[in-house]
């Protein structure tokens, strides 16, 4: 049995977000270093915003993402994730996801929300907030695989964007999700 990690494409290039927007230079260096010292094949997952607004997009919430072009691209996507998945699953290996928690379309269990938010950072105030619930390529995914008679994948997703990230809390969820059910 393997044991697979499907994540975000951004944890593997930071350049991928937003401008301004990857902490660091290359790979989300906490995420990667767990799952290589643990032995975990690393799968990555396209990035739906970068495929869909391309490198000089700003970034966006909930209400600008859920529209029915980008969940039709989102769905497209999700195919192909859900197809790589799938011989996995079929296999019995331990398979996982990792998202990001300030995401539209990767966040695990909070996404970023607004109902007056329409553009770039720079303009007009900011009052972007961090909700419950999945993102929506996740939400497209789920339906890809359901619709595949396979369950969705236990998952996290990285906070490294909130304003209390904690590192230590991070590691301990990520050791939590990797040790199983």
């Amino acid at each position: 049995m393997a044991h697979v990690a499907f994540l975000a494409h951004c944890l593997l290039n930071q350049n991928a977000k937003t401008l301004g927007g990857a902490k660091t230079p290359a790979m989300w260096d906490p995420v990667i270093d767990l799952l290589v010292e643990r032995g975990w094949v690393i799968r990555q997952m396209p990035c739906p915003e970068l495929a869909f607004g391309g490198v000089r997009r700003f970034w966006w919430v909930r209400e600008q993402a859920d529209t029915p072009l980008f969940r039709a691209h989102c769905r497209r996507l999700a195919r192909t994730v859900a197809a790589t998945m799938e011989p996995h699953v079929s296999a019995g290996d331990d398979v996982v996801m990792i998202g990001v928690d300030s995401s539209p379309t990767m966040g695990v269990s909070y996404q970023p929300s607004s109902s007056t938010w329409g553009g770039e950072p720079n303009i007009g105030a900011d009052d972007t907030q961090f909700v419950d619930g999945e993102g929506i390529f996740l939400e497209e995914l789920a339906a890809e695989l359901a619709d595949r008679g396979l369950p969705m994948p236990r998952r996290t997703g990285i906070r490294h964007w909130f304003p209390d990230y904690d590192p230590e809390e991070e590691r301990a969820r990520l050791v939590a999700l990797l040790d199983g059910p």
